[in-house]
């Protein structure tokens, strides 16, 4: 099996881990830890294979989950925050903010949840 073909499949079983555990904390070391390569090398084969840094990608499906969860039910802001490793409901709301250029509260009937 080619080095190309290896790296593939390694980031697939670690984006299908991630998304098993998205409510978990995820940093770079745990995912590392996880696919038993170090951080930088994880983080090019990431970039390389999905286009986007480990961190981006994180971020970005904690996110839309919170999205997805604040149209679909009436979970508190703080709860959802709490519940995807967030250090506060304000650091959720600035990083939501940044994201979807919408406080999460108006996300509940938007089109930006996907």
């Amino acid at each position: 099996m080619s080095r190309r073909n290896n790296d593939a499949i390694t980031i697939h079983s670690i984006l299908s881990w991630i998304e098993d555990n998205l409510e978990s904390p995820l940093s770079l070391e745990k995912v590392s830890e996880r696919s038993g390569y170090s951080k930088w090398h994880l983080q090019r084969m990431f970039k390389k294979e999905t286009g986007h840094s480990l961190g981006q990608y994180i971020r970005s499906r904690k996110l839309t989950e919170i999205a997805q969860k604040l149209k679909q039910s009436n979970e508190p802001i703080l709860y959802l925050a709490e519940r995807y490793g967030f250090e506060s409901q304000q650091t959720l709301t600035r990083t939501f903010k940044n994201y979807f250029d919408v406080p999460p509260p108006q996300i509940s009937h938007d089109q930006y949840a996907g």
